[in-house]
C-alpha cells in the first residue's frame, strides 16, 4: 500500500510539472476504479487525484460511468494535461481481444498526454504523448 501511494504521488508531481509548464489544467481520464465500471471507492486516479489537490492544483475527471461525480465533467473545451488512467487492452487483455480505450472527451489540439501503460503512439501532430515511466 505504501509504495502504490508513494507511486501515486510521484505521478501526481509529474502531472503538476507539466500543468505548470506547459500552463494547462490537469485532466484525470477515468476516475472509476477501471475502465467500464462505475465504483470510485479504492481508484488509483482518485488516489492520484487526491495528491494533485495537495500539490495545489485543482484536477477534473473524465469518466462516463464514475460514481462520484465530484469534479467530473463530460467535456473539457480546452487542451489539457491529460493523465491516461482507464485503458481497456491493458485491464481486460486476459478476457482476449479488446478495443482499444476511445476518449471520454474530445482531446483539442495542443493537449499533453501522460500515458503510463506507454500505447498511445508519441507521434501524433496535434498532442504531445509522454509514455511515463519508460526508463529505457
Amino acid at each position: 500500500m505504501h509504495a502504490r501511494e508513494i507511486q501515486a504521488k510521484n505521478l501526481a508531481l509529474f502531472l503538476v510539472d507539466q500543468a505548470k509548464k506547459t500552463n494547462l489544467p490537469i485532466v484525470i481520464h477515468g476516475k472509476a476504479y477501471k475502465p467500464d465500471v462505475e465504483y470510485c471507492i479504492g481508484s488509483y486516479s482518485t488516489l492520484v487525484g487526491f495528491y494533485v489537490a495537495e500539490a495545489g492544483h485543482r484536477c477534473y475527471y473524465v469518466d462516463p460511468l464514475a460514481d462520484d461525480t465530484t469534479d467530473v465533467v463530460n467535456d473539457f473545451n480546452q487542451p489539457a494535461v491529460f493523465l491516461w488512467a482507464h485503458n481497456r487492452k491493458i485491464t481486460y487483455e486476459y478476457t482476449g481481444d479488446q478495443l482499444d480505450t476511445q476518449p471520454y472527451c474530445k482531446i483539442l489540439p495542443g493537449s499533453v498526454i501522460v500515458d503510463p501503460w506507454r500505447k498511445l503512439p508519441v507521434d501524433t501532430q496535434d498532442v504531445t504523448v509522454v509514455h511515463y515511466g519508460n526508463t529505457r
